[in-house]
């Protein structure tokens, strides 16, 4: 197997399972973390929040790296399609990853020094906020795969067999 091959399968599947966390949380967890009550919320996010932040950032971490090699291993063919898509790919990913750390970390670091009894005021501003958040981030992940799927079928689009079927379409 290729050297581009391999980054770009094996960022495939790593940008898949963040984009499939990140679909989880978009038709699950998210209208169910916006139904708790204050004490069950905090609870749940101080939890969750401790499981996370325990693989997320290395995994994204690796395929910040992954995508950036891919691209440096693919230079010659900028003009291409297919480095179009790692390119919109990679910066789907660093845009969830700068909406992370400007955005939720701040949050996080807040919700997370919330007693279970007794949150402030201002809770479901807080806790709306960071939703909304996940949401866009979670926007960008799925963005961010489609990106390096399409870049995978553009690929195959390349062989003759293939091209010649697309303009008969």
């Amino acid at each position: 197997m290729k050297l581009n091959q391999f980054l770009k399968y094996t960022s495939l599947l790593l940008i898949g399972l963040l984009a499939g966390n990140a679909f989880a949380f978009m038709i699950g967890m998210g209208p169910a973390m916006q139904k708790l009550s204050a004490s069950s919320y905090i609870a749940f996010h101080q939890s969750m929040q401790r499981s996370f932040l325990s693989w997320t950032p290395l995994l994204c971490m690796v395929v910040v790296f992954k995508l950036v090699v891919h691209l440096i291993v693919m230079r010659r063919h900028w003009k291409k399609v297919e480095f179009l898509m790692v390119s919109l790919a990679l910066l789907c990913i660093v845009d969830e990853l700068v909406m992370t750390w400007t955005g939720n970390m701040p949050l996080n670091k807040l919700i997370y020094s919330w007693q279970f009894e007794g949150a402030p005021n201002d809770w479901q501003g807080i806790r709306n906020q960071w939703v909304s958040l996940m949401y866009w981030r979670c926007t960008m992940l799925i963005m961010g795969f489609s990106f390096l799927i399409g870049s995978v079928l553009v690929r195959k689009t390349e062989s003759p067999i293939l091209q010649d079927a697309a303009v008969a379409f």
